[in-house]
C-alpha cells in the first residue's frame, strides 16, 4: 500500500473537476481512497467523492497491483499538469 499526504492549500495544487479525477482513478485496477478531515472516500465512486471536502490536508491511499502507476498519474494531474 502506498500513501501520499498533501496540503491542497499549496500553491502548486491544481483543483480539477472530480469527474476527471474519478475517470483517471478508474483507469487503474488498484483501490484508491482519499481522506480529508475525518472522512474517507473511494476515489472511483462519484457519490463518495462529491461529498468530500477536498481542502486542507489530503491523504491518498493506493493498494493493488498497479498502485505505483496510479499514484504517479494522480500526482501528475493534481500538481505537475499545473506547471508550465
Amino acid at each position: 500500500m502506498l500513501t501520499k499526504q498533501v496540503d491542497s492549500r499549496e500553491r502548486a495544487f491544481r483543483p480539477i473537476p472530480i469527474s476527471y479525477l474519478i475517470q483517471t482513478a478508474n483507469q487503474f485496477d488498484c483501490d484508491i481512497f482519499v481522506t480529508s478531515d475525518k472522512h474517507t472516500a473511494n476515489v472511483k465512486q462519484y457519490d463518495e467523492v462529491k461529498n468530500l471536502r477536498m481542502t486542507g490536508f489530503l491523504t491518498f491511499y493506493f493498494k493493488g497491483s498497479d498502485e505505483t502507476e496510479a499514484e504517479d498519474r494522480i500526482q501528475k494531474i493534481l500538481w505537475e499538469d499545473n506547471e508550465g
